[in-house]
């Protein structure tokens, strides 16, 4: 692909100064969680900015669970061998303690993952977690509380140049809670140490056993806050931008940048509607931090028949950048990637960047991933650290949901690397006759992760069917890439075609997006939302159990069980890939005929 003269025209347009000017003000506003009156200034920030844009928004009120943790009430210390103080601060979303507090002995788990308790009894224990490795952090709670009888957890922070507090959530239900989940939520106490003291309780678990006291309070339940949208262009199909506004600490790198960003694009494509083939929708969401993504989920549920029928692409513009970050970076569904990655790669090339190289696709239950049960492909576009500092750079910054992520930690510079990366990939989305999907890409995922399960199972279950079909899905879906690619060619080339006519194209690679996702990328289906960062969440998770079937004895009940369980998993795999199958062929005879 060639950049073209409206595509050079927009990116001329993005601006360094407008972009950082936001950056500015919503660093100085510092915190501002959702139900907040810092929170609700923001609001009124974005809605102004927007129409003096031009751009139409609302901010529609809606009822989310959200937490007020005491920070600064925390107390912790050791009790035994002898006593000693150590500061610590409470999470979000936890269980609160009585006055009195809680007393237990401490044991170390490493990442806190099911893994990591092998050997160990947390049971009416307080385990203690490394905050910088995996897996995340509601899912370190949801283990220790819910399937490891532990009565309290202390997460180790990053390493840091100084002494600071990472604040964050342990919620691992996403989105509002329902009478099914709601009992999941904080059952026990959470605080984060820092790596100094982590390091010194780690050094006393060494010498014998160590009990420890902690006590700490928070306030959670049903709160209103305001969800600012903008619509541009509204269509039979569209592109979503979401960037989370609630933010910890002073909120710089997260995320300033993105809320920022995302008022760019509403400014610069809000002047290029007519060129546009697909609207853009563009979020700002609530609740992402203390109520871990109730704003993107209610939006999810509210609007669910809107974005079932005509999103193509949802693209998470969370941190999207901080300063020192030079390398592009692409995070994408397989249906996506290949369109994506070239976008960016031409950017990078004509811009002297570098960029990272592709990756298979991992799904990925963190950040506003709302919308992967829906079906529709997540994309990512950022600049990230170059490797040789990525690896002494944990996470998103030392400084990450700090009070230490203020303005020296972006440079408007990168951000406007970011913003025009990203700009590129959504004007494309927005302009090609032909949604750019890749179904033989998908379908080539689909086909390894199966073949994956397919050898883990041996002959516990057979699934090399689904092998088979999925290979075949393959094979269909190149004639259909083929195809659309060809509409999209004759449209470059001055043979246009009405948009009534590529309808019925479009409707159907999405059908085949929405068929295909729930199976192949999360556990609890179309429907509900999986727990966030779970260790289940892994290609086809609804099979993943077949390796722990593998190691069963056959004449056990647990056994059978698991096998009847899986089987008829089997079946909800194998009715997606035939229904996507149908869809690819039926879309592949539409598209030769118009």
């Amino acid at each position: 692909m060639v950049l073209n003269e409206l595509e050079r025209t927009v990116l001329s347009e993005v601006s360094r100064e407008e972009a950082w000017r936001h950056v500015e003000w919503f660093t100085a506003a510092g915190e501002k969680l959702s139900g907040t009156p810092a929170n609700e200034k923001s609001v009124d920030y974005v809605l102004k900015s927007l129409d003096g844009y031009g751009v139409r928004a609302t901010a529609p009120e809606f009822q989310a669970w959200l937490d007020f943790p005491h920070l600064f009430d925390t107390q912790m210390k050791v009790t035994f061998p002898f006593e000693k103080t150590i500061e610590a601060m409470a999470l979000a979303q936890i269980a609160s303690t009585s006055a009195d507090g809680i007393e237990a002995e401490l044991i170390y788990v490493g990442g806190g993952g099911l893994a990591d308790y092998a050997g160990k009894n947390a049971n009416g224990k307080i385990v203690m977690v490394d905050f910088d490795r995996p897996p995340a952090r509601p899912w370190k709670n949801y283990v220790a509380g819910m399937l490891k009888g532990a009565i309290g957890l202390v997460v180790i922070d990053y390493p840091a140049p100084v002494r600071v507090f990472n604040r964050g959530t342990v919620k691992s239900v996403w989105g509002n809670p329902t009478p099914d989940s709601v009992g999941e939520i904080g059952k026990i106490p959470c605080v984060n140490i820092t790596q100094e003291d982590g390091a010194y309780l780690k050094g006393l678990l060494e010498k014998g056993p160590v009990k420890v006291w902690l006590k700490a309070f928070g306030e959670r339940g049903w709160a209103r806050t305001r969800q600012p949208n903008a619509s541009l262009g509204r269509g039979p199909e569209f592109v979503l931008l979401g960037s989370h506004m609630d933010a910890w600490g002073a909120a710089g790198s997260c995320n300033a940048v993105g809320v920022a960003s995302t008022l760019e694009t509403a400014r610069v494509m809000s002047g290029h509607l007519p060129e546009l083939r697909r609207g853009v929708e563009l979020l700002w969401f609530q609740g992402h931090e203390t109520g871990i993504m109730t704003g993107s989920t209610w939006y999810v549920d509210t609007y669910w028949d809107w974005l079932r029928a005509g999103c193509a692409a949802y693209l998470n513009n969370d941190t999207p950048c901080m300063a020192g970050t030079t390398d592009y970076k692409v995070d994408c569904d397989p249906l996506l990637v290949d369109f994506v990655y070239d976008t960016v790669k031409e950017l990078a090339e004509e811009d002297g960047l570098p960029i990272r190289p592709k990756k298979r696709y991992l799904p990925n239950k963190t950040g506003d991933q709302s919308f992967l049960g829906i079906g529709i492909p997540s994309v990512r576009v950022l600049t990230v650290f170059p490797e040789e500092i990525e690896k002494v750079t944990p996470g998103l910054g030392w400084w990450y949901h700090s009070d230490k992520d203020t303005l020296d930690k972006m440079d408007p510079d990168t951000l406007l690397a970011a913003n025009r990366a990203q700009m590129l990939v959504i004007l494309r989305l927005c302009t090609r006759p032909v949604v750019p999907y890749r179904v033989a890409e998908i379908a080539r995922w689909a086909t390894e992760s199966l073949g994956d399960l397919a050898k883990r199972s041996g002959k516990a279950l057979d699934i090399m069917d689904l092998v088979e079909k999925a290979e075949k899905l393959r094979e269909e879906a190149a004639l259909l890439d083929e195809a659309t690619a060809k509409l999209n060619e004759r449209s470059s080339t001055g043979k246009g075609i009405k948009a009534e006519r590529l309808r019925p194209v479009n409707e159907g690679l999405l059908s085949i997006s929405r068929s295909l996702a729930p199976v192949l990328y999360t556990l609890h289906g179309r429907y509900e939302q999986d727990h966030y960062g779970a260790e289940y969440i892994r290609p086809v998770p609804v099979l993943q159990p077949i390796s722990e079937l593998a190691s069963l004895n056959q004449d056990t009940p647990g056994y059978k069980e698991l096998r009847t369980k899986l089987v008829r998993a089997r079946n909800m795999v194998s009715d997606a890939l035939g229904e996507a199958s149908w869809a690819t062929r039926h879309t592949t005879e539409v598209a030769d005929k118009t």
